[in-house]
């Protein structure tokens, strides 16, 4: 009978360790994970691309990259060789790329930094800079380090601008110098 209860006992012990192993108890699979001093990333996407649409059913925007990283526990997400492009429903079409870029999906801000290029699809002209930032909601782009625009041979230098690419519309300021060069030169 003393036998009997021992294996009595030990089944009985068996089972409350591994209803506490399995995660029933509040054991480890319930827990949430170590705190780590590195995010941990959650989701991998590889050459993704999105699209959204206005309430008519335009095509308002598309947003590419080679590699998209979504970070756990944060409302970012980092991109590599990312590509927007704002469209406004008449053939109008700004493009945005860039070697790296972060997306902090609850402003819907997308920053892009090193070799970042804006170009005016329809008149041809192309704004550089090493960081901006573009408001994908309200669709406006902005940088407060230097930039340069290239249309044909002509250039305009800036330490900033303001991009408003529904209105069509770029605002340099401040320092703003440029090289006209007629046509026939």
């Amino acid at each position: 009978m003393e036998r009997g209860k021992r294996t009595l006992l030990l089944a009985a012990a068996l089972l409350v360790v591994s209803t506490w192993y399995l995660g029933t108890g509040g054991g480890p699979l319930e827990r949430p994970p170590a705190a780590s001093e590195f995010d941990i990333v959650q989701t991998y996407l590889i050459n993704s691309r999105s699209q959204t649409y206005a309430i008519d059913g335009v095509l308002a925007q598309v947003m590419e990259a080679a590699r998209v990283e979504h970070l756990q526990d944060t409302d970012v997400s980092e991109l590599q060789l990312p590509r927007f492009y704002s469209h406004d429903g008449n053939n109008q079409t700004w493009s945005a790329s860039a070697e790296y870029g972060e997306l902090t999906h609850r402003t819907g801000v997308l920053t892009l930094r090193q070799d970042v290029v804006l170009t005016n699809d329809k008149a041809g002209g192309v704004l550089e800079s090493s960081v901006m930032t573009v408001d994908l909601k309200a669709r406006i782009a902005k940088s407060v380090v230097p930039v340069k625009i290239t249309l044909d041979d002509n250039v305009l230098t800036a330490d900033g601008m303001y991009a408003d690419l529904k209105g069509q519309t770029i605002r340099l300021a401040p320092n703003v110098e440029g090289t006209y060069v007629p046509e026939g030169s």
